[in-house]
């Protein structure tokens, strides 16, 4: 048996444990009163060596009535050839127990400290804590290996070795008392018959022989530390063809079992667990009772087993009885057989509920009805409430361990064998586990115990299992059922949340491909398999194709974040104007599509349209703003025509393009026509592409003429089109598609710089220096965020003074966000540009407004021009508009002069410039030239 590593083998603490806030001080008066437990503290719970010292307090603790509660301080699963000392640091069952037993080096000092501090008394076995005053319950090391050493000299041994594994307290006492023995007997120890060990098991015994012979055999006799190295060192001798105890004798130190029928049988020290276990048990009893006991060590005493491994004959060896040989081989046969058997019914039990915990799939682990198919009495399972809980930073959780020592386990599961399970409290601190049911089962049963087991392997902690059962002690090594139990629960565990995770994972995917990560409406993919379920099972059905008007705007202006919140905005209003069994979905940047599933009434859809108007015709509050946005719609018609979703979801597309370009803010029903117009704007879009690639685009210029003496003042940069087969075509022909596809951005940005380049060329010839050029700016190209570093760049490319530059705006875009247009207007502005108001009159600006924009003129819209002297109220409305302009010190032009009656009626209403017909139409560069001469 390898020990545990102490405080004074480890190279350093770790760490210490501090009592739980409120944790009372038990006098021992009030610990004898009612029903008595004892706890012990333990490494593991089985094996000859644990399960038999628990096996002896247990046999105590039913002498006295009292119940018994064994916590495992290791992790389940762990070998007890390869063990670091424990890091509990929680209050297991302290206010279920009334004293602990503690063996070896269960727990930390500190831990046994803060128990002392409650007033629980603790008794220790085979290991001794500095400055803890407690009793500590020893086996007699010493006397067994002196008799040992003796009864080797009287055979006549004079090269005695040791094997053994140093770093056990025991074994090193053991060695000891060796040496000891070996001066008594006038034989000086020898350091080459010393083979140290690299643990207490039986492949280090092996290990032993291989080294003894490669040595040539300087011994004749060897002392093991344990049984297990003894018979190990045996069977690797064996093997190499030696025979005991002639070539070797041996002797070893437990008297495990085993020892009785190895081949020799072993000589060995008896190790008796049972006696040391009894013992600690008494003593811990006595002093819960208030009994002096005295502090300090308790040997038990050992002796010395003789077999035949040390050279003694079977006659004179010592036997269980004096039986004839053949009487001797069938009770060792029968022996083996109940090992056997009780070995193979373990490892069916422990087949079955390993299955069970890895179908955890199947039926919830946590339940504990898989130890209805083991011999357990009772069971409760308790998992820490903080994996309920978020993570938290490290700081965090120190602040929060500092105030907090005995964590809540959350009562998931419960198992009664012989009755209905009773209802036990969800939540339970650490300290009052087990729960009280548990320990009332135990009370009902003489052998049964009440084992703790952590489910808990390497760094995955659940919490902890409680099991009422018996104490094992024929499995070899601390990996008894419960432990396993515990070690395969675990597992279960962590499978059963990597199971959700992944479940969890496979929804997100699910949704992030079937929905829209930003609105949570079905996307493009989840629409069109909806839509194609309903074209074939020949469902009625609509598409509606629903675009806002102005999105644009709101991104660039308001930026992301605002246009992000918008969509959501509009999705919700969507959605909610909808039935249940109708699709909403986010087809893509500012476009959504519905689904209407069950359409009986053909004029259903465009009321449904009506309906999304009205929605939608609220305003948005975005960033504390208030917005309005209108949707254009296009409607699209289920039917035996369309055999492709795709095709139904395209001509949707292309009506509600044609509604936008109607009026925005309406919506159309598909029709046939609107293809060949959207296959036009298709051609168009495309042709203009490879027209920006080839540089088709041309600036015409039509001159601003003073009304008076008509002098050339300024241009208006017009765009145009030559078109390699259908000639100049005019923007009319072209902007729209421009500004739908963003086209418009290049283009404009194209525009700007060469109309200063051209103006910069004009301003060459002297006399020229007063000449000016407006540049229109479109709805996207005012929005898109670059326009003042693009008016930046052309006029330091062209060396162009900025005054000689102006720029047109209608009110529309201005109006749509009047706060962030007043600062991109000042920062032109500020450049040294000049700003006008095209088509002034059409729009919905106010004196306000416009008051408060750097504007230095305002542009006549032609539909007041055209009916001057015609129209009574359009010559009032100019006649208004010039005063104005007047009074706000802003310069008038009137557009679209195109008679003489027209230029002679705008004089008399005091309209000093004008741009038309009447003067000039748009003309290219070098005519224009020949207007400024």
């Amino acid at each position: 048996m390898k020990e545990l590593r102490g405080p004074g083998d480890a190279p350093g603490p770790r760490g210490h444990f501090r009592l739980p806030r409120g944790a009372r001080k038990i006098g021992v008066a009030s610990q004898v009163s009612g029903d008595l437990t004892l706890g012990v503290l333990t490494p593991f719970l089985g094996g000859w060596y644990f399960g038999g010292l628990l096996r002896g307090i247990a046999r105590s603790a039913a002498v006295e009535g009292a119940t018994l509660v064994a916590v495992q301080t290791q992790d389940a699963g762990t070998d007890q050839t390869e063990v670091e000392p424990s890091d509990l640091s929680y209050p297991v069952a302290w206010q279920r127990v009334s004293g602990f037993v503690v063996i070896i080096n269960a727990v930390h000092p500190s831990y046994l400290a803060a128990i002392q501090d409650t007033g629980k008394p603790v008794v220790i076995v085979s290991h001794e804590v500095p400055d803890l005053d407690c009793p500590v319950v020893v086996p007699d090391n010493g006397t067994g290996i002196r008799d040992a050493v003796e009864h080797l000299a009287g055979h006549g041994h004079e090269r005695i070795a040791f094997a053994g594994y140093l770093g056990a307290k025991d074994i090193r006492e053991r060695y000891e008392a060796y040496r000891e023995a070996l001066l008594a007997h006038g034989m000086e120890p020898d350091p080459g018959l010393l083979f140290p060990l690299e643990d207490n098991q039986m492949s280090s015994g092996e290990a032993a022989a291989r080294v003894l012979i490669g040595a040539g055999m300087p011994a004749t006799a060897v002392i093991t530390g344990t049984d297990a190295n003894a018979i190990g060192l045996m069977q690797g001798m064996t093997a190499a063809g030696y025979r005991m105890p002639e070539d070797l004798a041996v002797v070893g130190f437990d008297d495990v079992r085993g020892a009785q029928y190895s081949l020799p049988r072993l000589t060995t020290v008896n190790h008796p667990v049972d006696t040391i276990g009894r013992t600690a048990g008494d003593l811990l009893v006595r002093r819960i009772r208030g009994e002096n006991v005295p502090r300090g060590p308790r040997p038990v005493d050992t002796s010395l087993v003789v077999r035949e491994s040390c050279g003694c004959h079977r006659d004179g060896a010592s036997e269980p009885r004096a039986l004839p040989p053949l009487a001797r081989l069938e009770a060792e046969g029968r022996a083996h057989f109940r090992e056997r058997t009780h070995l193979q019914g373990i490892l069916s039990k422990q087949y079955v509920v390993s299955m069970d915990l890895l179908r955890a799939h199947e039926e919830d682990p946590r339940r504990l009805s898989w130890l209805g198919r083991t011999s357990a009495r009772a069971g409760s399972l308790g998992l820490w409430a903080e994996r309920r809980r978020p993570a938290r930073t490290d700081s965090e959780r120190s602040e929060r361990d500092k105030h907090r020592t005995d964590p809540p386990l959350d009562l998931v599961g419960v198992y009664m064998r012989d009755k209905p399970a009773a209802t036990q409290p969800l939540v339970t601190p650490v300290s009052e586990f087990p729960p009280a049911d548990l320990l009332d089962v135990a009370r009902q049963d003489v052998d049964a115990v009440t084992f703790v087991v952590p489910v808990k392997v390497d760094g995955s902690d659940w919490g902890l299992l409680a099991v009422v059962d018996a104490v094992e002690t024929r499995t070899g090594t601390g990996r008894e059922p419960i432990n396993h139990w515990a070690a395969l629960l675990t597992v279960a565990l962590d499978y059963q949340q990597v199971l959700a995770t992944l479940r969890e994972q496979e929804e997100r995917l699910r949704m992030a491909a079937q929905y829209d990560h930003l609105t949570g409406l079905p996307n493009r993919a989840l629409f069109l398999e909806r839509l194609r379920e309903a074209m074939s099972e020949d469902r009625e059905f609509a598409v509606l194709f629903v675009d806002l008007d102005g999105f644009k705007v709101v991104n660039d202006s308001l930026g992301h974040a605002a246009g992000d919140a918008l969509l959501i905005q509009v999705g919700n209003r969507i959605s909610h104007s909808l039935r249940e069994r109708d699709t909403a979905a986010r087809f893509g940047g500012d476009e959504f599509l519905i689904l209407l599933d069950g359409v009986a009434d053909p004029y259903t859809p465009t009321q449904v349209a009506e309906r999304m108007h009205a929605a939608l015709a609220p305003p948005f509050r975005l960033q504390g703003q208030e917005v309005v946005v209108t949707a254009s719609i296009g409607i699209t018609l289920g039917g035996a025509r369309y055999a492709d979703a795709e095709d139904l979801v395209r001509d949707a597309d292309i009506a509600m393009y044609w509604s936008k370009s109607q009026r925005k803010g309406s919506h159309a029903l598909f029709d046939v026509a609107m293809h060949a117009k959207a296959v036009v704007r298709l051609q168009i879009e495309t042709e203009l592409r490879r027209a920006i690639e080839r540089g088709e685009l041309e600036v015409h210029y039509q001159p601003i003429v003073q009304l008076v003496g008509g002098r050339t003042r300024a241009f208006e940069a017009l765009i145009r089109w030559r078109h390699p087969t259908r000639g100049l075509v005019l923007p009319e022909h072209f902007l729209a598609v421009a500004e739908e596809t963003g086209l418009v951005i290049p283009i404009g940005r194209w525009v700007i710089a060469e109309s200063c380049r051209q103006l910069a060329a004009w301003q060459r010839t002297p006399g020229r220096e007063d000449l000016r050029i407006s540049v229109n700016i479109s709805n996207r190209q005012f929005w898109q965020g670059g326009l003042v570093d693009d008016v930046t760049e052309a006029l330091r490319v062209s060396r162009l003074h900025p005054r000689n530059l102006a720029f047109e705006i209608t009110e529309g875009v201005i109006m749509n966000n009047i706060g962030l247009a007043r600062k991109m207007l000042e920062d032109l502005h500020n450049l040294g540009c000049e700003l006008h108001i095209d088509d002034f009159g059409t729009g919905y600006s106010s004196l306000e407004a416009l008051h408060r924009l750097p504007i230095d003129a305002l542009k006549i819209d032609r539909s007041f021009v055209a009916r001057l002297g015609v129209d009574t109220k359009s010559s009032a409305l100019v006649h208004t508009i010039v005063l104005m302009g007047g009074n706000l010190g802003l310069q008038l032009i009137a557009e679209s002069v195109e008679t003489e009656e027209q230029r002679e009626h705008l004089l008399r209403l005091g309209c000093a410039y004008g741009q038309g017909h009447l003067f000039s139409e748009p003309v290219p560069a070098d005519e224009a030239e020949r207007l400024i001469s």
